[in-house]
């Protein structure tokens, strides 16, 4: 799989072994919303709370807002298709991916010019967002939406690029350098994991702004970056753990799950130890433990029924139990690379996840699974 392809991989259905390299953002936004009921694992989501400290937007008038004023007219619509982004993912909160999928669609300003030019498309983005946020199960009205802390520190710092730049109006070139700024939400994510740094957006913007007359000023220095280049918590998992969680979602999929859960990823791992796949160390365990894989899909059908269809991978999202599971084994993983290893234990951590109760039932308790791998 390319590098390209790796933020959409699940939501795509490529499955060559990679996964997005989603923002610490989305992660933290996954823990704030806390375990769902098994209705959110079959994608009937309630859109995601509005985060505390939200600003409000106005329907009809985002200049209200302290600063706003300061917007010209591109960047005020910018404003205008990010609340549209949020209402046509039934969310009630802006947040930087809405920004990043607003800065796309009008594609006649400098900011859509510089992500186009480095390959970062609008259906990339909301193929993504779908992905890794969801859709809300109730639609949204404009005067619901509010803005997200990481949202609203971008325009703060939009506002202070234009001043830098030494520009009287924000536009959406200084939307585009405050998200960059920002760093940390699920935005900067997804930009990263197609294959581009936000150093190298920086540069593109700068490199326009040249091109149309408007260079920065010569004292114009931009701050580092707050994590390095190329920086995403799914740097962190090996090649065989992305292949685990890519396996998964193909048998959500084959299933017409509209989720993946701890059971999907414990049917990725057997899948890993299969034949056909030839993991040497997995293999070990599950022969240790005696379990195949027809086994374990088997078993599972008896608790959750294979669905009368297949479910389209853009529908596919990580259960609130699978986000729980990726944030503990960065926990205890805390400085080197995550291995399948690690979600095996984390799955058998957790004895009332439907993957935990699998393993049981055919006699693969928690105590079990550690010493079939030494642990």
């Amino acid at each position: 799989m390319t590098i390209e392809t790796i933020a959409i991989a699940l939501g795509a259905g490529l499955i060559g072994g990679a996964v997005g390299g989603i923002a610490i953002g989305a992660v933290q936004a996954w823990m704030a919303r806390g375990r769902g009921t098994r209705a959110h694992h079959f994608g009937r989501h309630a859109g995601p709370p509005a985060p505390p400290q939200a600003v409000r937007m106005s329907s009809a008038r985002p200049t209200a807002i302290n600063g706003f004023d300061r917007f010209d007219e591109r960047a005020k619509r910018v404003l205008s298709l990010a609340q549209d982004e949020a209402i046509r993912h039934n969310h009630n909160y802006i947040g930087t991916e809405h920004l990043l999928a607003a800065l796309l669609r009008d594609g006649d300003t400098i900011a859509a010019r510089a992500l186009a030019s480095l390959g970062i498309e609008l259906t990339k983005v909301r193929t993504a967002l779908e992905f890794i946020v969801g859709r809300g199960e109730h639609s949204t009205s404009p005067g619901e939406i509010t803005l997200s802390p990481r949202a609203k520190k971008t325009i703060e710092l939009a506002i202070d690029e234009g001043r830098r730049m030494g520009q009287a109006h924000v536009g959406a070139e200084h939307i585009l350098l405050g998200l960059v700024r920002e760093g940390e939400g699920i935005a900067s994510g997804l930009i990263e994991s197609l294959g581009v740094t936000l150093p190298m957006v920086r540069t593109r913007v700068l490199e326009l702004l040249a091109e149309a007359g408007t260079p920065a000023p010569a004292n114009y220095a931009p701050p580092p970056p707050r994590h390095g280049q190329g920086w995403s918590p799914f740097n962190r998992f090996s090649d065989r753990a992305k292949r685990v969680l890519a396996l998964a979602q193909d048998e959500a999929i084959r299933m017409g799950h509209g989720y993946i859960g701890p059971e999907h990823l414990l049917l990725g791992l057997a899948r890993l130890a299969d034949v056909r796949q030839a993991d040497p160390e997995m293999k070990h365990v599950f022969n240790i433990l005696g379990i195949s894989l027809d086994q374990l899909r088997t078993e599972l059908g008896k608790i959750i029924p294979p669905a009368e269809r297949e479910r389209p991978p853009t529908e596919i999202t990580l259960s609130p139990e699978t986000k729980e599971i990726i944030q503990l084994v960065h926990e205890s993983a805390a400085d080197r690379a995550i291995l399948p290893e690690d979600l095996l234990l984390a799955i058998v951590r957790d004895e009332q996840s439907f993957g935990a109760q699998i393993l049981a039932r055919l006699g693969a308790t928690p105590e079990r699974v550690r010493a079939a791998m030494g642990r």
